[in-house]
């Protein structure tokens, strides 16, 4: 047991200077920028993502598409035996048929709409007839038929159209993808100048706090030799307990605010880094006239704004759609052409007949076939495609009308913006006046109070105005910032602004 306890209280000391190495570094602050933290999210968040995945989807979409007019080998191999009863005479009484069939052809379909095949068709047949002049046969046939619309389904572009819609599809992706981006990082900026207003308030409560300390102190002493009444101090420390209580509740609100900015950044709150405070590194900026003008933020926004793109796109898929309907009211007229080789080879009494002859003989093209020809067809009344026609163009100015009333919402959205940084310039301004005259007229309070010519209860009154003007200045800021950023979020000037490019759904 001796020789064990200088192990135990070294494993003792080792655990505990762990344990203290931990806390000190979990108590550490982070300390971010707000580019640090626009980056971390860019690279963490949950919500951007799984966005991103609808972009690749649909880009195998686009494959799946295009491999329509991919072409298609087939290879078909068979042997099969028949034997049955005759009942003439003149043969043998059981027929006895050996077939071994090997069959290979390639098809393809044109973007004009049209398709071929190629086919080599090849067969041996044994037979036990006497009638037979060869015997084996070998027999192969080389054909080539093509059929080419000429009115219903005709044209490249029509026939491509399911991959221009998901080529389309994708681009909607991407304009989603690029929205999600904005919106996240819109929330990750606003509650990053949430956070830094919540301990910015602080600071002027702690110091609005310690004001109250400090008057109570002097109307203690002075209620100690007589000068105030008991009432003096009473009143001092019920205002006391009051901003002590406003204290408590800014630590809270920044803990809430904290916490959001971590969900943001999908810091595990039991991390090493989820553990720490968020200390926000930058300060709210206030550079009223920087905004670009009103005229050239709506040119923005209605050129930009992916939302709006997303649904052009969509347009776009709806007039492909119509014009393919308005394709399927003409009457199938299908222009067919068929070539042919052919061979026949075999044994007999006199000629040793092989594979090898038959298929010299399909390319002597001594023995050939051709055919020509036309199929029309076309249904009485065709009321079926009239009425999908009809719905296509239905749904076109259905979305046409979206869309209009889509930018009439845009227009709002960027003329409330920007009227309320104008507010907000304001907000800061008067802010800033009130706040002044609340330090002169608290200044000039106390003096009248040193002096016997106030109460208490004014003092702690312009003291708690100043607190307020103090606040509301700090609060005007950081809203002209977060206006700014609702700005930049309506234009779609969000990644511009902090200087991020997407590049095939991944950020840079």
């Amino acid at each position: 047991m001796k020789n064990n306890l200088p192990i135990k209280l070294t494993l003792y000391f080792v655990s505990l200077f762990l344990i203290l190495t931990s806390s000190v570094s979990a108590s550490d602050p982070l300390p971010l920028t707000l580019k640090e933290t626009i980056e971390r999210v860019l690279k963490n968040n949950i919500s951007i993502s799984v966005q991103g995945y609808n972009s690749k989807i649909n880009e195998q979409s686009i494959f799946e598409q295009e491999a329509d007019f991919d072409p298609t080998v087939d290879f078909e191999f068979s042997v099969g035996e028949e034997t049955r009863q005759r009942a003439s005479t003149l043969a043998d009484a059981k027929t006895r048929n050996q077939d071994y069939d090997w069959n290979f052809s390639v098809t393809q379909k044109f973007v004009t709409g049209g398709d071929y095949e190629l086919s080599a068709d090849n067969n041996r047949n044994l037979s036990n007839s006497t009638f037979s002049s060869l015997n084996p046969i070998y027999s192969s046939d080389l054909a080539l038929t093509v059929t080419q619309p000429l009115l219903k389904d005709f044209g490249i572009d029509l026939n491509k159209r399911e991959i221009y819609i998901a080529k389309n599809d994708q681009e909607i992706s991407d304009h989603q993808f690029t929205e999600k981006v904005i919106d996240t990082l819109t929330e990750a900026e606003n509650i990053y100048w949430d956070l830094v207003f919540s301990i910015e308030d602080l600071k002027v409560k702690e110091t609005s706090l310690q004001r109250a300390r400090d008057l109570e102190k002097q109307v203690k002493a002075q209620v100690d030799v007589g000068t105030l009444a008991e009432l003096e101090i009473l009143q001092a420390k019920s205002e006391v307990a009051s901003r002590d209580e406003q204290l408590l509740n800014a630590k809270n609100l920044i803990d809430d605010n904290e916490d959001k900015l971590k969900n943001v950044l999908n810091l595990s709150f039991d991390s090493e880094e989820g553990l720490k405070n968020i200390i926000p590194a930058d300060s709210p900026v206030f550079k009223p006239g920087s905004e670009s003008s009103l005229e050239d933020s709506l040119k923005t926004a209605l050129t930009q704004r992916p939302d709006l793109l997303a649904k052009k796109k969509e347009l776009d898929n709806r007039n492909i759609e119509a014009k393919y309907n308005e394709n399927q009211m003409f009457p199938t007229l299908d222009l067919v052409g068929s070539l042919g080789l052919n061979g026949l080879s075999g044994e007999s009494a006199t000629t040793d007949g092989s594979y090898d002859s038959a298929l010299s003989e399909v390319f002597s093209t001594k023995f050939r076939l051709w055919e020509f020809g036309i199929n029309l067809s076309y249904p009485l009344g065709n009321r079926a495609a009239k009425s999908r026609l009809a719905a296509k163009r239905l749904e076109v100015a259905q979305l046409l009308l979206d869309i209009k009333e889509f930018e009439k919402n845009i227009v709002v959205e960027v003329r409330e913006a920007h009227r309320q940084i104008e507010t907000d310039i304001k907000r800061v301004q008067a802010t800033r006046v009130a706040r002044k005259f609340a330090e002169e007229k608290l200044h000039a309070e106390e003096k009248k109070f040193k002096v016997g010519l106030s109460t208490s209860f004014n003092v702690l009154e312009f003291q708690e105005d100043l607190a307020e003007e103090q606040s509301n200045e700090i609060k005007a800021v950081t809203d002209y910032n977060k206006s700014l950023n609702r700005l930049n979020q309506v234009m779609a000037r969000t990644l511009e602004t902090h200087d991020i490019k997407l590049q095939a759904n991944e950020d840079s």
